[in-house]
């Protein structure tokens, strides 16, 4: 074993970072056999949404989990208040000596902030370089919260385009591309805007009874329809975060895009079914527990 500091060459610049302990495993020990998912959100103190959803869905689907905070919020079943992202600097060195340190099998972007921190995101996704990176497209809370600054919309369209997988809500895919279309044509649309990323579109903010999701793989430039009845439920907080966390966890086990995306959409109908009754907090409550 020995001790080594950590230079990476990334984005047009050197990183320096500090001592790690490296060489080969220690006799009678293993490598990690779970599939490790990466995390990068905001934190939620209520456990709803953000950091601390994904990594109990992670968990949930036999993975192992990592996570870098992009924000800080104060936050309740109820709202948020406030929201304090990080600075670049603060999210890149968080980020890059840990995927140097421990690759991760898929990573899953959620909250970036503001542009500061959506920068730093973007500095450690092309370290990464391209593999299993499903990005959740987070402009509002369920609450109907900002939860990205505006001027940071152009980086955000540039860590999309990093992705293998993009999750936009309808709301969101609206404002991504400045007009309304149909679902399945702003499918199409979103992933030209990322460079030919796939994109799961979430029809959850549909009127219908019957809710629909839609894939558009670009992969095998195939449109998949995927429907579930709405359930009648307050417990709301989270749901892009657990389906994009699923859908990451999923396609980290090796299933391929279309499934590890049917998967994902049965689960977030399931663990909304399961916690329709739960009682927790005086507002929208977590929709996986």
């Amino acid at each position: 074993m020995f001790a080594h500091r950590i230079v990476l060459w990334c984005n047009g610049s050197t990183r320096v970072f500090g001592s790690l302990s490296g060489g080969s495993n220690p006799p009678g020990t293993t490598s990690m056999q779970k599939p490790i998912i990466l995390t990068i959100a905001g934190s939620d103190p209520s456990g709803g949404a953000g950091l601390q959803a994904d990594l109990r869905v992670i968990q949930a689907l036999g993975c192992y989990g990592m996570g870098a905070v992009t924000a800080l919020t104060a936050q309740t079943t109820r709202g948020v208040s406030e929201v304090w992202p990080l600075s670049r600097e603060q999210v890149a060195n968080q980020l890059i000596p840990l995927i140097a340190d421990v690759r991760p099998d898929a990573i899953k972007v959620g909250m970036l902030g503001d542009e500061s921190a959506a920068l730093g995101v973007l500095d450690a996704l092309q370290c990464y370089g391209k593999g299993n990176i499903v990005v959740d497209t987070v402009l509002l809370s369920s609450s109907g919260a900002e939860l990205l600054d505006p001027a940071a919309i152009d980086v955000l369209k540039e860590v999309m385009r990093q992705a293998r997988v993009v999750t936009p809500n309808l709301p969101e895919a609206e404002a991504l591309l400045g007009r309304k279309l149909e679902p399945a044509v702003m499918a199409r649309e979103i992933s030209l805007l990322c460079n030919g990323a796939s994109v799961y579109l979430k029809g959850g903010h549909s009127d219908a009874d019957q809710l629909t999701d839609f894939l558009y793989d670009a992969e095998q430039d195939r449109l998949q329809e995927m429907s579930h009845l709405r359930v009648s439920t307050c417990n709301t907080h989270g749901t892009g975060c657990v389906l994009s966390s699923a859908l990451a966890s999923y396609l980290a086990k090796g299933f391929s895009l279309p499934e590890a995306a049917q998967q994902a959409h049965v689960f977030i109908a399931e663990a909304l079914a399961a916690g329709r009754d739960v009682c927790l907090g005086h507002g929208h409550g977590p929709s996986f527990y």
